[in-house]
C-alpha cells in the first residue's frame, strides 16, 4: 500500500519518521506531509496530498489534528474508495478536543492559530465517506488534560478516548499508549497494518 501520514498540532513530518520507516519494513510505501499546523493553508496541503497519492492502493493515516485535515480533505475531493480504502487515526479528536476549551478559557487561544478552523473545536461529527476508517486511541493519561478533567476519564494525556470515536467509523481500538507514544509504539503499527489487511483491528479476546 501507499501509505500517506499527516502529522498533528505543533509537530512536523520528522516526528512521522519513525512511523514512516516501521510501515515501510513492512512492505508499504510511505509518504510523510508537512505542514504549519497554526497557519494551514489547506489548498496547498491538499495540492501536495493529490500529488502524494497514486491511482489505486491508498491510505491515509493520521496523529491529531492530522486526522482532522484527512477528513477535510476527502470532503474536498471525489476520491473512491478504490483509490483510497482506508484511514487510520492516531489520538484523533474525531468530535473536537475539549482541551481547546481549556485553552481558550485560560486565555491562550492565540497559540493554536488556524487550527481550531478544521475541526478542534468540540462538534458533532460523522464519517460519511466511503474510506473505512480505523480510530486508535491511547489510555495513558500523561499530558495536561488530567490536570483539568481529573484521573476518571480515559485519555491518553491530551485526547479523551471518547473524543476519539465517531458515528460511522469501521473500528476502535484503545492502546497503552500516551498521545505521543501513539508515534513510536510498535502495537500501533502493527494496528495500522492489520486494519489494512483485514478491515478491522486484532482485539484482545
Amino acid at each position: 500500500m501507499n501509505i500517506v501520514i499527516l502529522h498533528g498540532l505543533y509537530m512536523s513530518s520528522m516526528v512521522m519518521k519513525p512511523l514512516g520507516e516501521r510501515l515501510s519494513a513492512l512492505g508499504h510505501t510511505t509518504h510523510l506531509m508537512n505542514y504549519s499546523t497554526t497557519n494551514i493553508d489547506a489548498d496547498k496541503l491538499f495540492r501536495e496530498m493529490d500529488d502524494a497519492l497514486q491511482e489505486t492502493h491508498n491510505v491515509l493515516v493520521g496523529h491529531s489534528l492530522g486526522g482532522l485535515m484527512i477528513q477535510r480533505y476527502l470532503l474536498s475531493r471525489d476520491i473512491s474508495a478504490e483509490q483510497a480504502s482506508h484511514v487510520v487515526t492516531l489520538g484523533s479528536p474525531m468530535q473536537g478536543a475539549s482541551i481547546v476549551k481549556i485553552i481558550e478559557k485560560i486565555g491562550m487561544r492565540g497559540i493554536l492559530g488556524n487550527s481550531v478552523d478544521f475541526g478542534l473545536e468540540p462538534m458533532d461529527n460523522i464519517w460519511g465517506l466511503p474510506q473505512k476508517l480505523g480510530c486508535i486511541a491511547g489510555k495513558i493519561k500523561v499530558g495536561f488534560l488530567p490536570l483539568f478533567h481529573g484521573l476518571k476519564e480515559a485519555s491518553d494525556g491530551t485526547v479523551s478516548v471518547d473524543e476519539t470515536r465517531i458515528q460511522g467509523m469501521q473500528d476502535h481500538v484503545i492502546t497503552s499508549n500516551t498521545h505521543l507514544s501513539l508515534l513510536y509504539s510498535d502495537d500501533v503499527v502493527s494496528c495500522i497494518d492489520y486494519f489494512i489487511n483485514h478491515d478491522h483491528f486484532e482485539h484482545p479476546e
